[in-house]
């Protein structure tokens, strides 16, 4: 009898050894699962951000919209780190992306996506095209875009800037945004002599906010010397030159869309 209880006894101390083991084994592997799963998530957040620069002195904001707080301003080429890409404001040309400049954890800060040039893209896949060697010309006194790379033309073709009340700028500057297709709303009202109707575009390289753009102009036949002015189009009759915009052929605008990457360079010469 004290023989078969003693047995019973032992069967029980080792299912309980048993039971502590299995319950040790499982709290492990629980807590293994749960650092690795949080580990990729961390490394996951941090691959998925974006570095940029920006082209201008640029805002950053507590919101992302003009009416709210600034909070500081950036230089131009300031390097910034993208941690988000939200829909906020259109300010210039139809594009509403701002980009959040701040850590997801910490308070917000935005900047307009117009004033910032993406460098690097972050999330493993391939990189973002490179303006580096990369000018666009245009030249106001003769109506025509010049295209280098690395010192050689590769292409150019008539253009026709703006008429003389709304003269294109001078100097030097970068694509900012590119869209396509979109449409253009105009900023003055109907009765101005000005306005325009909504206008569709194929192709827009946006290089001065305001809404300076390069693009295809579908309403116009003629472009080069003298189409600034005020000129005689044999498709659509007696027309002035751009708003302030270089306007081109669909097929120079197509061309030049595929070939210049955010941050090229846009030099407007007298």
């Amino acid at each position: 009898m004290r023989s078969t209880i003693k047995k019973f006894y032992y069967l029980g101390f080792f299912a309980l050894l048993l039971a502590i083991c299995l319950a040790l084994s499982s709290t492990i592997n629980t807590y293994a699962s749960t650092s690795a799963a949080s580990t990729g998530t961390s490394r996951t957040t941090a691959a998925a951000s974006t570095t940029g620069h920006t082209t201008s002195y640029a805002n950053v904001r507590s919101a992302p919209n003009t009416s709210s707080s600034i909070i500081t301003t950036y230089a131009p080429n300031t390097t910034v780190t993208i941690y988000a890409t939200v829909s906020g404001q259109a300010v210039s040309g139809g594009n509403s992306t701002w980009y959040r400049v701040s850590g997801l954890s910490s308070s917000p800060l935005y900047i307009y996506g117009g004033l910032v040039a993406i460098t690097s893209n972050g999330g493993g896949g391939n990189p973002p095209p490179s303006s580096q060697g990369k000018v666009i010309v245009i030249s106001l006194s003769r109506q025509w875009m010049y295209v280098y790379q690395n010192g050689a033309l590769v292409y150019n073709a008539a253009v026709m800037t703006g008429r003389p009340s709304l003269a294109t700028p001078t100097g030097t500057y970068h694509v900012f945004a590119k869209l396509s297709p979109t449409t253009f709303y105009s900023p003055w009202p109907p009765g101005s002599p000005y306005y325009y109707p909504p206008t569709h575009i194929n192709y827009a390289l946006e290089w001065k906010v305001g809404g300076f753009f390069l693009h295809d102009s579908w309403w116009h036949s003629v472009y080069g010397p003298g189409t600034n002015g005020w000129h005689y189009d044999p498709v659509y009759g007696w027309q002035w030159g751009t708003h302030g915009c270089v306007a081109m052929p669909i097929s120079a605008a197509a061309w030049l869309y595929n070939w210049a990457p955010i941050g090229t360079t846009v030099q407007v010469n007298p």
